[in-house]
């Protein structure tokens, strides 16, 4: 009988395992990623390749979405431009950091440069226009929309000519931006 209850663990360990090195539903390029699958970090990569975000026609206006679709957002508790994303411990779990490095779709205009921050944790976060920029874990499929306007401080990035106030990442540069950068936001 004992030797079953340890077979039995073992087995749900083993499937646990598997489960957790599998693919993400959020994927996009299929590199690997620092995160659990479940987790919408994982639609960037970890390694150094590029990928290109996109846009998706939500019911929130067109927006970015990363490489596998998932609608990107920012946080009006961060400070754009600080460096430094406010968004930490069990917030980063219901809101992952976007991670990896991306490239503006093609043909289309960003609300603002392209650029990266390190987290407490070592993890390279993009920024647009200064503002870290994160998914949401809501967001059961691509193009979902459902963390826009969460709490009031929660917004999608719009990318159709949306003049919002100057303290969103929508305001400021609208030349396209494909560059990297470190610290505040690389600029």
């Amino acid at each position: 009988m004992r030797n079953r209850w340890l077979a039995a663990g073992g087995l749900t360990v083993a499937a646990f395992a598997a489960a957790a090195c599998g693919t993400s539903p959020y994927g996009s390029s299929g590199a690997g990623s620092t995160s659990s699958a479940a987790s919408p970090s994982a639609a960037m990569p970890s390694s150094s390749a590029s990928v290109a975000l996109k846009t998706a026609k939500t019911s929130a206006g067109t927006v970015l979405t990363s490489a596998g679709g998932y609608v990107l957002y920012y946080f009006t508790e961060d400070k754009p431009g600080s460096g430094v994303s406010t968004c930490t411990s069990s917030c980063a779990a219901t809101w992952p950091p976007l991670t990896g490095t991306v490239q503006a779709p093609p043909g289309v205009t960003m609300p603002g440069p392209l650029g990266m921050i390190t987290r407490a944790d070592g993890t390279k976060q993009v920024t647009i226009n200064g503002y870290p920029i994160y998914l949401y874990s809501g967001d059961q499929s691509p193009g979902q929309a459902n963390g826009n306007g969460a709490g009031g401080k929660w917004h999608v990035v719009p990318i159709t000519g949306s003049t919002s106030a100057s303290t969103s990442p929508t305001s400021g540069s609208t030349g396209s931006s494909s560059g990297g950068g470190s610290g505040g936001g690389g600029y």
